[in-house]
């Protein structure tokens, strides 16, 4: 990441599946001493593999194309608000965990928190 930017916000293309190509949106933020990834999944904007179904080669990807420590990586899964009245469309943030073999993620894990838990690592 540039060192002269504390964040990065911008929709992000990443390859996912047979190459597929797959967007998501994605916001970096460097606070104390971690950077925070926030991937959002886009749904109808995104015709290729879904963040939930990438997540552990995308965050590898992610901190060799921006020059990330591993250590210091807090990664988040965002799903929006769907609009929707059934409750599994409701946004939700999970902090996603992994396993680091030497040259990649792997071994995903999830844990739902809350939007507040979310600010307070971004702050």
């Amino acid at each position: 990441m540039n060192t002269d930017s504390k964040y990065i916000d911008e929709v992000y293309e990443f390859k996912g599946l047979w190459d597929v190509p797959s967007f998501c949106g994605l916001k970096i933020v460097t606070s104390n001493n971690n950077t925070v990834i926030i991937a959002a999944e886009l749904y109808n904007s995104n015709p290729g593999s879904s963040v939930t179904s990438w997540v552990d080669k995308l965050a590898t990807e992610l901190i060799k194309k921006y020059n990330l420590d591993q250590k210091k990586l807090i990664f988040i899964e965002h799903n929006p608000d769907r609009k929707s009245k059934l409750v599994f469309y409701k946004e939700t943030f999970d902090k996603v965990s992994f396993e680091w073999d030497g040259e990649k993620f792997i071994k995903p894990s999830w844990k739902r928190i809350t939007k507040e838990e979310v600010d307070k690592l971004i702050m």
